[in-house]
Protein backbone atom coordinates (compact mmCIF):
# COMPACT_ATOMS: atom_id res chain seq x y z
CA UNK A 1 0.00 0.00 0.00
CA UNK A 2 1.14 3.48 -0.29
CA UNK A 3 -0.31 5.49 2.63
CA UNK A 4 1.49 8.78 1.39
CA UNK A 5 2.43 10.16 -2.29
CA UNK A 6 5.88 12.06 -2.57
CA UNK A 7 5.41 14.50 -5.13
CA UNK A 8 8.30 16.81 -6.34
CA UNK A 9 8.40 20.02 -8.33
CA UNK A 10 10.54 21.84 -9.94
CA UNK A 11 11.16 25.25 -8.09
CA UNK A 12 10.13 27.32 -11.00
CA UNK A 13 7.59 25.40 -12.32
CA UNK A 14 6.24 25.85 -8.44
CA UNK A 15 6.30 29.18 -8.55
CA UNK A 16 4.92 30.00 -12.12
CA UNK A 17 2.22 27.80 -11.04
CA UNK A 18 1.63 30.11 -7.51
CA UNK A 19 1.99 33.07 -9.41
CA UNK A 20 -0.34 32.31 -12.14
CA UNK A 21 -2.52 31.25 -9.00
CA UNK A 22 -2.25 34.84 -7.32
CA UNK A 23 -2.35 36.78 -10.46
CA UNK A 24 -5.44 34.89 -11.90
CA UNK A 25 -7.19 35.30 -8.17
CA UNK A 26 -6.45 38.77 -8.53
CA UNK A 27 -8.49 39.07 -11.96
CA UNK A 28 -10.92 37.38 -11.14
CA UNK A 29 -12.04 39.51 -8.60
CA UNK A 30 -12.24 42.37 -10.85
CA UNK A 31 -14.48 40.81 -13.29
CA UNK A 32 -17.28 42.42 -12.24
CA UNK A 33 -15.47 46.25 -12.45
CA UNK A 34 -14.75 45.29 -16.08
CA UNK A 35 -17.92 44.07 -17.14
CA UNK A 36 -16.64 40.80 -18.34
CA UNK A 37 -18.22 37.70 -18.12
CA UNK A 38 -16.37 34.64 -16.53
CA UNK A 39 -16.72 32.07 -19.00
CA UNK A 40 -14.96 34.57 -21.46
CA UNK A 41 -12.65 35.18 -19.00
CA UNK A 42 -11.77 31.46 -18.80
CA UNK A 43 -11.53 31.20 -22.28
CA UNK A 44 -9.26 34.16 -23.04
CA UNK A 45 -7.18 32.41 -20.18
CA UNK A 46 -6.84 29.42 -22.03
CA UNK A 47 -6.06 30.61 -25.12
CA UNK A 48 -3.66 33.36 -23.67
CA UNK A 49 -1.70 29.98 -21.95
CA UNK A 50 -1.40 28.54 -25.27
CA UNK A 51 -0.27 31.75 -26.66
CA UNK A 52 2.01 32.63 -24.09
CA UNK A 53 3.79 29.13 -24.43
CA UNK A 54 4.31 29.05 -28.15
CA UNK A 55 6.09 32.79 -28.07
CA UNK A 56 8.07 31.64 -25.21
CA UNK A 57 9.16 28.89 -27.17
CA UNK A 58 10.02 30.36 -30.63
CA UNK A 59 11.67 33.30 -29.26
CA UNK A 60 13.87 31.27 -27.40
CA UNK A 61 14.13 29.24 -30.62
CA UNK A 62 15.28 32.29 -32.71
CA UNK A 63 17.93 32.88 -30.13
CA UNK A 64 19.33 29.45 -31.06
CA UNK A 65 19.52 29.95 -34.59
CA UNK A 66 23.34 30.99 -34.59
CA UNK A 67 24.07 27.91 -32.54
CA UNK A 68 21.94 26.05 -35.12
CA UNK A 69 23.94 27.46 -37.95
CA UNK A 70 27.28 25.84 -36.48
CA UNK A 71 26.00 22.77 -35.73
CA UNK A 72 23.34 22.26 -38.22
CA UNK A 73 21.74 18.86 -38.50
CA UNK A 74 18.15 18.02 -39.34
CA UNK A 75 17.63 16.62 -35.97
CA UNK A 76 18.77 20.07 -34.06
CA UNK A 77 16.64 21.32 -36.82
CA UNK A 78 13.57 19.27 -35.49
CA UNK A 79 14.54 19.83 -32.03
CA UNK A 80 15.16 23.36 -31.95
CA UNK A 81 11.89 24.60 -31.06
CA UNK A 82 10.62 21.25 -28.49
CA UNK A 83 14.02 22.05 -26.61
CA UNK A 84 14.25 25.25 -26.73
CA UNK A 85 13.79 26.93 -22.88
CA UNK A 86 10.97 29.69 -22.09
CA UNK A 87 11.30 33.29 -22.79
CA UNK A 88 9.88 35.71 -20.61
CA UNK A 89 9.32 38.42 -23.58
CA UNK A 90 8.25 35.94 -26.31
CA UNK A 91 5.86 34.59 -23.65
CA UNK A 92 4.56 38.36 -22.87
CA UNK A 93 4.20 39.18 -26.22
CA UNK A 94 2.13 35.84 -27.21
CA UNK A 95 -0.10 36.59 -24.67
CA UNK A 96 -0.67 40.17 -25.80
CA UNK A 97 -1.01 38.85 -29.45
CA UNK A 98 -3.66 36.35 -28.65
CA UNK A 99 -5.85 39.15 -26.35
CA UNK A 100 -5.22 41.28 -29.34
CA UNK A 101 -6.62 39.18 -32.02
CA UNK A 102 -9.88 37.32 -29.51
CA UNK A 103 -10.84 41.06 -28.95
CA UNK A 104 -9.50 42.56 -32.68
CA UNK A 105 -13.57 43.31 -33.64
CA UNK A 106 -14.20 45.36 -29.91
CA UNK A 107 -11.99 48.37 -29.32
CA UNK A 108 -14.25 48.79 -25.89
CA UNK A 109 -13.73 45.24 -24.66
CA UNK A 110 -10.18 45.08 -25.85
CA UNK A 111 -9.49 48.32 -23.86
CA UNK A 112 -10.94 46.33 -20.75
CA UNK A 113 -9.59 43.35 -21.09
CA UNK A 114 -6.09 44.65 -20.94
CA UNK A 115 -7.04 47.41 -18.04
CA UNK A 116 -7.73 44.20 -16.48
CA UNK A 117 -4.45 42.19 -17.40
CA UNK A 118 -1.97 44.47 -17.43
CA UNK A 119 -1.35 44.77 -13.77
CA UNK A 120 -1.59 41.10 -13.74
CA UNK A 121 1.27 40.48 -15.72
CA UNK A 122 3.87 42.07 -13.06
CA UNK A 123 2.70 40.43 -10.55
CA UNK A 124 2.94 37.02 -12.04
CA UNK A 125 6.49 37.97 -13.29
CA UNK A 126 7.32 38.67 -9.73
CA UNK A 127 6.68 35.12 -8.92
CA UNK A 128 8.80 33.69 -12.05
CA UNK A 129 11.75 35.85 -11.04
CA UNK A 130 11.67 33.88 -7.45
CA UNK A 131 11.30 30.63 -9.39
CA UNK A 132 14.38 31.93 -11.33
CA UNK A 133 16.55 32.23 -8.01
CA UNK A 134 15.51 28.90 -6.81
CA UNK A 135 16.78 27.27 -9.98
CA UNK A 136 19.80 29.48 -10.10
CA UNK A 137 18.95 30.51 -13.74
CA UNK A 138 19.12 33.62 -15.05
CA UNK A 139 21.46 34.80 -13.04
CA UNK A 140 23.64 37.40 -11.71
CA UNK A 141 28.02 38.66 -12.41
CA UNK A 142 29.60 37.54 -9.84
CA UNK A 143 30.69 39.60 -7.03
CA UNK A 144 34.32 40.46 -5.84
CA UNK A 145 33.46 40.24 -2.67
CA UNK A 146 30.84 37.55 -1.08
CA UNK A 147 27.96 38.61 0.79
CA UNK A 148 26.74 36.13 3.89
CA UNK A 149 23.63 36.35 5.20
CA UNK A 150 23.43 34.04 8.20
CA UNK A 151 24.48 30.58 6.72
CA UNK A 152 23.94 31.78 3.17
CA UNK A 153 26.76 33.07 0.66
CA UNK A 154 25.76 34.82 -2.00
CA UNK A 155 28.49 34.37 -4.96
CA UNK A 156 26.17 36.62 -7.04
CA UNK A 157 24.64 39.65 -7.26
CA UNK A 158 20.73 38.77 -6.48
CA UNK A 159 19.63 40.56 -10.46
CA UNK A 160 16.01 38.04 -9.97
CA UNK A 161 15.25 39.11 -6.52
CA UNK A 162 15.90 42.50 -7.29
CA UNK A 163 13.76 42.66 -10.87
CA UNK A 164 11.33 40.36 -8.67
CA UNK A 165 10.95 43.22 -6.16
CA UNK A 166 10.70 45.77 -8.95
CA UNK A 167 8.23 44.00 -11.25
CA UNK A 168 6.27 43.87 -7.68
CA UNK A 169 6.20 47.92 -7.04
CA UNK A 170 5.64 48.34 -10.98
CA UNK A 171 2.20 46.04 -9.94
CA UNK A 172 1.66 48.51 -6.86
CA UNK A 173 1.86 50.93 -9.27
CA UNK A 174 -0.59 50.27 -11.88
CA UNK A 175 -3.01 49.27 -9.88
CA UNK A 176 -2.93 52.88 -8.48
CA UNK A 177 -2.65 54.41 -11.67
CA UNK A 178 -6.00 52.67 -12.66
CA UNK A 179 -8.02 53.61 -9.40
CA UNK A 180 -6.56 57.60 -10.33
CA UNK A 181 -7.00 58.10 -13.99
CA UNK A 182 -9.27 56.37 -16.27
CA UNK A 183 -7.87 57.53 -19.36
CA UNK A 184 -4.61 55.99 -19.54
CA UNK A 185 -3.19 52.95 -21.47
CA UNK A 186 -2.00 50.58 -18.28
CA UNK A 187 -0.22 48.22 -20.85
CA UNK A 188 1.69 51.10 -22.75
CA UNK A 189 2.80 52.01 -19.01
CA UNK A 190 3.43 48.68 -18.11
CA UNK A 191 5.33 47.79 -22.01
CA UNK A 192 7.55 50.95 -21.31
CA UNK A 193 8.38 50.39 -17.88
CA UNK A 194 9.68 47.04 -17.99
CA UNK A 195 11.65 47.91 -20.83
CA UNK A 196 13.27 50.49 -19.33
CA UNK A 197 13.92 47.71 -16.34
CA UNK A 198 14.92 44.97 -18.50
CA UNK A 199 17.56 47.32 -20.22
CA UNK A 200 19.30 48.23 -17.27
CA UNK A 201 18.63 45.05 -15.61
CA UNK A 202 20.24 43.07 -18.66
CA UNK A 203 23.71 44.67 -17.28
CA UNK A 204 23.67 42.69 -14.02
CA UNK A 205 23.32 39.60 -15.74
CA UNK A 206 25.97 36.55 -16.07
CA UNK A 207 24.44 34.77 -18.26
CA UNK A 208 24.80 34.36 -21.92
CA UNK A 209 22.47 31.67 -22.99
CA UNK A 210 19.70 34.51 -23.91
CA UNK A 211 22.00 35.94 -26.65
CA UNK A 212 24.48 38.27 -26.96
CA UNK A 213 24.60 40.47 -30.56
CA UNK A 214 26.61 43.27 -30.74
CA UNK A 215 27.68 43.57 -27.29
CA UNK A 216 23.71 43.64 -26.30
CA UNK A 217 21.28 40.83 -25.11
CA UNK A 218 18.32 40.12 -27.03
CA UNK A 219 16.17 41.32 -24.41
CA UNK A 220 17.77 44.75 -24.56
CA UNK A 221 17.56 44.92 -28.56
CA UNK A 222 13.28 43.65 -27.56
CA UNK A 223 13.22 46.51 -24.99
CA UNK A 224 14.97 49.36 -27.26
CA UNK A 225 12.70 48.16 -29.79
CA UNK A 226 9.69 48.54 -27.81
CA UNK A 227 10.97 52.03 -26.08
CA UNK A 228 11.20 53.28 -29.58
CA UNK A 229 7.69 52.04 -31.06
CA UNK A 230 5.89 53.90 -28.30
CA UNK A 231 7.81 57.38 -28.83
CA UNK A 232 7.20 57.35 -32.91
CA UNK A 233 3.81 56.85 -31.70
CA UNK A 234 3.78 59.59 -29.14
CA UNK A 235 5.38 61.86 -31.88
CA UNK A 236 2.97 60.95 -34.29
CA UNK A 237 0.34 61.47 -32.27
CA UNK A 238 1.71 65.01 -31.37
CA UNK A 239 1.86 66.26 -34.91
CA UNK A 240 -1.80 64.84 -35.83
CA UNK A 241 -3.01 67.07 -32.91
CA UNK A 242 -0.47 70.02 -33.93
CA UNK A 243 -1.65 69.66 -37.67
CA UNK A 244 -5.27 69.42 -36.64
CA UNK A 245 -5.18 72.34 -34.06
CA UNK A 246 -3.36 74.75 -36.73
CA UNK A 247 -6.20 73.35 -39.24
CA UNK A 248 -8.93 75.20 -37.15
CA UNK A 249 -7.03 77.89 -36.26
CA UNK A 250 -6.64 78.85 -40.04
CA UNK A 251 -9.96 78.14 -40.64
Amino acid sequence: MYPYIYIVLPSYLLMALIGGFVALGWMFIRLEKYQIEFSCFLKWVLFSAVGGFIGSKLLFAVTRIPWLVNNFSVKNLLLLIPQSGLVFYGGLFGVIFTLMWITRNNPDLRERVFRLAAPAMPLFHTFGRIGCFLTDCCYGKELETPISIGAIEITRIPVQLIEALVELVLFIILVIVDKTSKNVNLLKIYLMTYAVIRFFDEFLRGDTVRGIYFGMSTAQWISILIILVYVIKGINAFVKKQSTSDKETYE
